[in-house]
């Protein structure tokens, strides 16, 4: 079991929680991780999905965005962003001079990239898993509104409902239930985060406008993976998956894209490759690749359902517990 230290700092007068987890004592230390949570996820739980990193000789720092876990004040998607910022200021002042390194998935991404994009001096090297640009990428109004009032039955076939246009909540549990079968959640929360800690309206306008990366360009050299089994990014149309690669090189101009072809969402059963590739690549001086198409993996496979993530509670991470750090799933 690695050491874990308890640490925080304070953003907006609200405390952030914030892990930092140490290598193996006899390894040597090659520098530290910043490791972004998800929503509705402790920062512990995507410790357990980078763990191979941390295996690797890997210092990993991660917290808790507002209104998750130990962490206080209440949850606003802009406040990710503002936390990620608090953070690795606390990370670079702890750790000055040491090779400090950026990993994260999913939406995990956003306030990574955008840290990348205001501190490009303070990363070596970046690894992004199957990134979003925004929370509309895996949902838009349309698809949310249809999986309220137009259920699918049984069969499959969408039947009208009547109901509340204005259960907001109804709504977003809708939407989750149907992306997320696997995670433990309800009308009242998703994974650790208490919707009593959440202002619903203010969430809900944040999603349909917040373009979160619009303009966002950082020159860190980066490694991006994706699967073609990942149904959540949308891209069984090969058109969708080229101008999904073509966003990422918008975004990271030194930018090395790899396509997998049996991957879904949650690397399901390939979590250590995830580590693997990203130790790597940071390991190799965060050189991008120059021949870019042979990472290109053919031909599609099949799609698996986006709730196969393994994990206790299946909370979005390896490190399950809705107080964030206890037990390691099996990953």
């Amino acid at each position: 079991m690695p050491k874990i230290v308890r640490h925080g700092t304070r953003v907006g007068g609200d405390a952030l929680s914030i892990r930092i987890v140490a290598p193996p004592e006899r390894r040597a230390s090659r520098g530290s991780v910043f490791v972004p949570p998800l929503i509705g996820g402790s920062g512990m739980q995507q410790v357990g999905y980078f763990r191979e990193l941390n295996r690797r000789g890997y210092r990993l720092v991660t917290f808790d965005y507002r209104g998750h876990g130990k962490s206080g004040g209440r949850f606003f998607v802009r406040n990710t962003i503002e936390d990620a910022r608090a953070v690795l200021e606390e990370l670079r002042g702890e750790f000055a001079g040491e090779p400090l390194f950026g990993v994260a998935d999913c939406f995990g991404c956003i306030p990574l990239l955008c840290a990348a994009a205001e501190r490009p001096e303070a990363f070596r090297a970046l690894a992004l898993f199957n990134p979003i640009p925004s929370l509309q990428h895996v949902a838009g109004p349309r698809e949310v509104l249809a999986n309220y009032f137009l259920p699918r039955d049984g069969s499959g076939a969408r039947r009208l409902a009547l109901r509340n246009p204005f259960d907001l909540r109804g709504m977003l549990y809708a939407t989750n239930q149907r992306l997320f079968p696997g995670v433990d959640k309800s009308r009242d929360h998703f994974g650790i985060l208490r919707y009593t800690r959440a202002r619903t309206w203010l969430a809900t306008w944040e999603y349909l406008s917040s373009r979160p990366l619009a303009g966002v360009v950082s020159a860190v050299p980066a490694l991006v993976c994706f699967g073609r089994s990942d149904r959540l990014l949308g891209l069984e149309d090969p058109a969708a998956e080229e101008r999904y690669r073509a966003l990422w090189l918008r975004h990271l101009p030194r930018c090395e894209v790899r396509v997998l072809a049996d991957v879904d969402h949650y690397w399901t059963g390939t979590q250590a490759r995830a580590s693997v590739a990203a130790a790597d690549f940071f390991e190799r001086g965060g050189a991008v690749a120059n021949a870019l198409p042979g990472s290109t993996l053919a031909p599609r496979a099949r799609y698996r359902d986006p709730g196969e993530a393994p994990g206790r509670k299946n909370q979005l991470g390896g490190w399950s517990r809705s107080s964030g750090l206890k037990r390691a799933s099996g990953r």
